[in-house]
């Protein structure tokens, strides 16, 4: 697959996510309440599954696809994969879409200077190495599971709270 191709597939399945938290924004509902319900015991709410996202995007960039650190630190250890989701860190749409469009723009910049050929370049943990465009294909996919999550706990929330 060619970098174009990828960028723009990372940019729809964006869209489709931002379209969930505006859908939820102009709902009429009690926005916080809904980023901060949990459809189940140990669940995740909507804002951890799209903080989520946005800690992914900044961990697979720069320590597995770059070899450095998470620029946010905090972000990743709050949101990234292996956090537990908690009741007191429950941040606003505002913080939600800041924290997406600075990841996914730095990670599409990145992706916006690559050749051909380093695509077939291997990234990745030790136990999960893969090509940079088979990873870049799986954060596409990630995103889309996790939008898939938001968009069910939306359903959800509102067959558990009808107007």
């Amino acid at each position: 697959m060619d970098r174009d191709t990828l960028i723009s597939m990372m940019e729809m399945v964006r869209q489709r996510l931002l379209g969930s938290l505006e859908a939820i924004e102009k709902s009429g509902r009690d926005v916080g309440e809904v980023l901060r319900w949990r459809p189940g015991a140990g669940r995740a709410h909507i804002a951890w599954q799209a903080m989520h996202c946005a800690a992914t995007h900044d961990k697979y960039l720069n320590v597995f696809i770059k070899g450095g650190s998470s620029v946010d630190e905090k972000l990743v250890a709050a949101f990234g994969g292996g956090s537990v989701p908690s009741d007191q860190n429950v941040p606003g749409l505002g913080e939600i879409r800041g924290a997406l469009e600075k990841n996914l723009r730095a990670f599409t910049d990145y992706v916006r200077t690559l050749k051909a050929e380093d695509l077939g370049r291997m990234v990745g943990p030790a136990d999960r190495r893969r090509t940079l465009g088979d990873a870049i294909q799986m954060m596409v996919w990630h995103e889309a599971h996790h939008q898939g999550q938001i968009h069910l706990t939306w359903n959800l929330y509102t067959a558990a709270h009808p107007k």
